[in-house]
């Protein structure tokens, strides 16, 4: 049976990492190991013939990482009691080779494509954007966790959702005093990312979420080079309203798999 096994050294664990990497395994890692320091005691590690696992704890799941040499197939994993979730971010044109891990027992669960639209390509539109209130925080926490899946869902913590309040990245849409939806943005560089959007179940079917997606492009069109975000391949009403908007995909996939 393979065994997880903590890392009693970060710093010697930092430069595993960085071997591997400058191995060119087959790997789902894309950032740095310096990043996850921090979390070191919540991460443990499976070393074996052709590679090595990462398994990542956190409240809800488990997130695996995994260093696969080239001709290595996934190993055995271990049993755990939170459900494992393995996520890869490949190109459409090559996407990752999920039946390989359907035999180590991963179920498909969802998959995401990226989408964006080009600043210079938006209409210019005088558009009165009403922003979410401080007040409202909790609310707004409530509504993600209701819209959104559990495990790869990378929702804020109150905390950073009224950062964002503070600083206008939350905009709103009302009925009187009645919050009907919101979409939470942020800026990488010249790109403004559309991290969620939600619209309440009584708020549906009255154009909100479109109103939400023109609010923010009206709003960020001066400052950015592009829009950007991920949208789930099984949603046809979100599909349907970035393309009517003039998102395009910019040939990026996530595959998420699952193991109970």
């Amino acid at each position: 049976m393979i065994k997880m096994e903590k890392i009693p050294d970060g710093k010697q664990w930092a430069e595993e990492i960085a071997q591997y990497l400058s191995r060119g395994m087959k790997t789902n890692f894309y950032g740095s190991a310096e990043e996850f320091l921090s979390e070191l005691e919540h991460i443990s590690k499976t070393e074996f013939d052709g590679g090595c696992y990462l398994f990542h704890e956190k409240e809800k799941q488990i997130d695996l990482y995994f260093f696969l040499e080239k001709d290595a197939m996934p190993a055995e994993l271990p049993e755990t009691e939170k459900p494992l979730i393995l996520e890869q971010v490949a190109v459409a044109k090559n996407p990752p080779a999920l039946e390989e891990w359907e035999a180590v027992g991963f179920e498909r669960y969802l998959q995401r494509k990226r989408l964006f639209l080009s600043a210079k390509k938006t209409e210019t539109e005088q558009r009165e954007t009403s922003f979410a209130k401080a007040e409202e925080a909790e609310e707004i926490i409530g509504m993600m966790e209701e819209a959104f899946e559990p495990y790869t869902s990378v929702l804020p913590d109150l905390e950073t959702l009224k950062q964002d309040l503070a600083e206008n990245r939350v905009i709103a849409f009302r009925e009187g005093e009645n919050l009907l939806g919101f979409l939470r943005f942020g800026r990488e560089k010249k790109v403004s990312v559309l991290w969620q959007i939600v619209v309440s179940p009584e708020g549906r079917g009255k154009g909100i979420g479109n109103a939400l997606v023109r609010d923010w492009i009206s709003l960020e069109r001066e400052e950015v080079a592009k829009f950007q975000l991920w949208v789930r391949e099984d949603n046809p009403p979100a599909l349907k309203l970035y393309e009517t908007l003039g998102f395009l995909p910019d040939g990026r996939i996530a595959p998420v798999m699952l193991k109970k």
